[in-house]
């Protein structure tokens, strides 16, 4: 379940909740190559996870494809607004018997780095959990991608909660190979 929540997160996060073809206009667009993320997850006194990803542009559309699919299906608001280099994004979605209720903040320093903060609300609180969460990611690219990573290609560093380092494609996770 940790896993899949990272995942969703992880997509999300890369996605940059651009839930539409007008509404991902409004998002930068990032530079193709090696980017490194690293999530904290503020009061769950969880570790920052640090994620490296390979992207190039058809990953990012792909990514933006997703977005849209997942979004139609479950969010009946989203207002984005963009200044500069600041996206701010309000929604509220379903997921299971809780209405997600959240802001979110992109700040963009070029096409090279971002900085993201996610507030949400759950009524009623998802799994048991508390009702109000912060996550920030700040996401940096490093370089080209290095010879043993493709497009798509995401690797989670070793965390003590995840002690191996987990390497999948969301092009294939999203059924997308060729």
């Amino acid at each position: 379940m940790r896993m899949h929540l990272s995942l969703v997160l992880t997509a999300s996060a890369l996605a940059t909740v651009a839930l539409g073809g007008d509404i991902a206009a409004n998002f930068p667009p990032r530079k193709p190559g090696q980017w490194q993320l690293t999530h904290d997850y503020g009061q769950h006194n969880l570790p920052p996870q640090v994620q490296r990803v390979c992207l190039d542009a058809a990953t990012d559309a792909l990514l933006y494809k997703f977005g849209t699919g997942a979004a139609h299906q479950i969010c009946s608001k989203l207002d984005v607004h963009r200044s500069a280099d600041t996206v701010a994004v309000d929604s509220v979605c379903r997921l299971g018997n809780s209405q997600l209720t959240s802001h979110s903040v992109y700040t963009y320093s070029g096409n090279t780095a971002y900085h993201e903060v996610v507030n949400v609300h759950y009524d009623p609180p998802l799994r048991g959990k508390t009702s109000d969460s912060q996550t920030s990611v700040d996401a940096k690219w490093l370089a080209a991608c290095p010879a043993d990573m493709k497009p798509g290609d995401i690797v989670n560093q070793p965390t003590p909660m995840m002690p191996v380092p987990i390497r999948m494609n969301l092009i294939e996770m999203l059924g997308h190979a060729d």
